[in-house]
C-alpha cells in the first residue's frame, strides 16, 4: 500500500503530490512519470517496494498536482521537485522516469549531481536529430499516435491507459485531459524536445546511469541511443527489441530490470 502525501512548494497555487511505499530506511527510488501522466503508476511497484523506498511524483499540471501553468522551463520544474523531496528528507535517491519524467530526472541530476545515487531513464527526450526527429506527438490524434507509442496498439494496456469514452460527457472529459497534459508537456518539450543534455552531460559523469530505448519507438527514435552513448560513455544504454515508447509498461520485465539496476549498478558505485 502507498501513502499519498501533499507537499507545498513556494509557488502560489502549486503543490506536488507523491505516493510513497516500501521501506523509508531503504534506498530511495524516485519515479517521475511521462508526458501522459501517471498511467499505470510505477512499473513493478509492489516488487520494488519489497526492497526499496519508492516515491512516485505527480508532476504539476497532469491531473493530480495543480499549478502546471506556473512553470516555463524544465529547470524550474526540477527545482520544484527537489524542493518537494527535501521535505521528505530524501537522501541520495535514484532518479528514474519515463519520457518527460526521464528528461526531468536528467535535469534534476544536472542541478544537483552530488545528491543523486543513480539515473534510470526510459525513452528520454532531451536530445534531437533533425534527420530522425520522431513523430510530432502534439499534433497527432490518439488513433494515429498509438502505433508510435505502443508495440501493440490494440492491446488491453492501451485500453487501460486510455479507456474509450462511453458517452459524450466521457468523451469531453477525455479531450480536456488530453489538452491539459499536452499543454503541460509543451512547456518543456515544444517545439523541439532538445534540453541541451549534450552540452551539460559532463555534470552526469560520476552518476551510474542506465538508459532504455524501444526499437519500435516512433516518438523518441531509438537512433538517439548512439548520441546518448557518445555523451555519456559510462552509461549502460540499451535498445529493447520490439518495444515502443511505452516500454516501461509493455515490457513485463522492466520493473525487475529497474530493481536490478538499483541493487547492482548503483549499490556497487
Amino acid at each position: 500500500m502507498s501513502e499519498r502525501i501533499e507537499l507545498d512548494i513556494p509557488i502560489p497555487g502549486t503543490s506536488i503530490a507523491v505516493d510513497r511505499s516500501g521501506d523509508p530506511s531503504a534506498q530511495t527510488l524516485v519515479w517521475l512519470h511521462g508526458e501522459y501522466g501517471a498511467l499505470s503508476g510505477v512499473p513493478g511497484r509492489d516488487a520494488l517496494a519489497e526492497h526499496l523506498d519508492v516515491i512516485e511524483v505527480h508532476l504539476p499540471g497532469f491531473c493530480v498536482s495543480p499549478g502546471g501553468d506556473r512553470f516555463d522551463s524544465i529547470g524550474d520544474l526540477a527545482t520544484a521537485v527537489w524542493w518537494a523531496l527535501d521535505q521528505l528528507d530524501v537522501d541520495q535517491p535514484v532518479l528514474a522516469g519515463h519520457g518527460l519524467g526521464a528528461t526531468l530526472a536528467v535535469e534534476m541530476a544536472i542541478q544537483q549531481a552530488s545528491s543523486v545515487a543513480g539515473l534510470a531513464l526510459a525513452t528520454p527526450f532531451g536530445m534531437f536529430d533533425t534527420d530522425d526527429p520522431g513523430v510530432d506527438f502534439f499534433a497527432l490524434m490518439p488513433r494515429d499516435l498509438n502505433p508510435h507509442l505502443y508495440a501493440d496498439p490494440a492491446s488491453d494496456l492501451v485500453l487501460e491507459h486510455f479507456p474509450p469514452p462511453v458517452d459524450a460527457h466521457d468523451r469531453g472529459l477525455a479531450a480536456i485531459r488530453r489538452v491539459e497534459v499536452l499543454g503541460s508537456t509543451s512547456r518543456y518539450l515544444f517545439p523541439i524536445p532538445d534540453t541541451n543534455v549534450v552540452g551539460r552531460a559532463y555534470r552526469l559523469a560520476d552518476i551510474p546511469t542506465t538508459v532504455w530505448f524501444g526499437s519500435a519507438d516512433g516518438v523518441v527514435p531509438p537512433s538517439l541511443a548512439s548520441a546518448w552513448s557518445a555523451s555519456l560513455p559510462h552509461a549502460d544504454v540499451r535498445t529493447v527489441d520490439g518495444m515502443a515508447h511505452m516500454l516501461p509498461y509493455e515490457d513485463a520485465d522492466f520493473g525487475a530490470q529497474l530493481l536490478d539496476v538499483v541493487r547492482t549498478k548503483v549499490a556497487a558505485s
